[in-house]
């Protein structure tokens, strides 16, 4: 059972109408202009697609200036033929296309108790576009890639001092060979069909298929093919979590989700028949079914499925929703991926304030 964090004495007056048009102008919103973060608003979480500019970003340092006439993607390490690429080359290969949902692994940090350091991100830390670029696998088979080679190290051009005091790094990460050689992952250089945006890595960004948003290394400047495990700090000291067994482990692939995107939270509802939807996610599988509740989560009903239905986007839901009277209501969702993954009705708290994937209580109260 979930319960309501809101005050009912300090929800809005106005009666909302459901069926009113919705603006079409947003922004983002913003929580940090250097490093530039800031969330899609909530209202856009109910488009397949986010448009580019109201995208969710998450940088780590300053958005780099990049200069194309002296650009070149390095390509070295554990390879037989080491390259310097520029973007023609990387353009020459063939091009692949994916919707793909990311999330940053802070997304819903603000509804942790006790709170946790870090951007105080809402829901709005994840999005979905079409990204278009080469398979990082044939630019690394184009190199020859040696036998023991372990992973594979991504540098961003971004670089700054994480934290007060210490050394200025780049922003590095690594994946394992499995990952970098699935042809799902992409070196891409588009955005829903333009090209990719300064602030979204251009002129190449690394995406990650299923993994959360930090493994999507932007700005990328260099991949190196490694024979050992990398211990940077974005691998090792950020983006872990500690498990039952008091071990910290990197976080990896999406946990299982799904959010209510309308209506809002506090909002005050005619009493009458009401669509409730949202979108659910998950790393490891697609969604198999989402169930909504009225109660709290005493008691939940199917919800039905809507729009593409894409391996690695999420998946759109809609419930329509007839209160049984004025009132108080606390609205939840719970997901099931194709693997059997049920979405959980808590968060596990964790000092790092990531993976909160627990059913989020939505409190709305209904008038007569």
């Amino acid at each position: 059972m979930v319960h309501c964090t809101c005050s009912e004495a300090g929800v809005a007056t106005a009666v909302k109408d459901q069926t009113q048009t919705r603006p079409s102008e947003q922004t983002l919103v913003e929580i940090d202009k250097v490093p530039l973060i800031g969330e899609t608003p909530q209202l856009l979480l109910q488009n397949w697609l986010t448009p580019n500019p109201l995208f969710y970003v998450r940088n780590h340092f300053d958005t780099p200036e990049i200069e194309m006439s002296s650009w070149r993607l390095s390509v070295d390490g554990f390879v037989s033929e080491l390259g310097q690429l520029d973007f023609d080359d990387i353009k020459r290969l063939p091009k692949y296309t994916s919707t793909i949902t990311l999330e940053c692994a802070g997304n819903n940090r603000s509804d942790l108790e006790p709170p946790t350091p870090g951007n105080q991100f809402q829901s709005g830390a994840v999005s979905t576009a079409v990204w278009a670029g080469a398979a990082l696998k044939d630019i690394l088979g184009e190199s020859g890639i040696k036998p023991g080679a372990r992973q594979v190290l991504f540098e961003g051009a971004d670089f700054g001092t994480p934290v007060p005091g210490g050394s200025e790094m780049p922003y590095l990460r690594s994946l394992p060979m499995e990952v970098a050689m699935h042809p799902d992952t992409l070196v891409a250089y588009e955005m829903n069909g333009e090209e990719l945006p300064i602030e979204h890595g251009y002129p190449l960004r690394l995406v990650v298929p299923g993994w959360y948003g930090m493994a999507s290394v932007k700005w990328l400047s260099g991949i190196k093919v490694i024979d050992y495990e990398f211990e940077g700090f974005f691998q090792t000291e950020r983006y872990v979590i500690e498990n039952d067994d008091g071990v910290w482990e990197q976080i990896k692939e999406m946990s299982i989700k799904s959010l209510i995107s309308s209506p809002d939270a506090g909002e005050v509802l005619a009493n009458k028949s009401t669509c409730v939807a949202g979108m659910a996610w998950s790393g490891s599988a697609q969604i198999k079914n989402v169930e909504f509740s009225s109660d709290g989560g005493q008691t939940w009903e199917q919800a039905t499925l809507t729009g593409p239905s894409e391996r690695y986007a999420w998946q759109q839901w809609h419930m329509t929703w007839t209160p049984s009277a004025s009132g108080h209501y606390t609205l939840a969702c719970r997901a099931t991926d194709q693997l059997g993954n049920v979405q959980p009705t808590k968060t596990r708290w964790n000092a790092g304030g990531y993976v909160v994937n627990g059913v989020r209580p939505v409190c709305v109260t209904v008038v007569a």
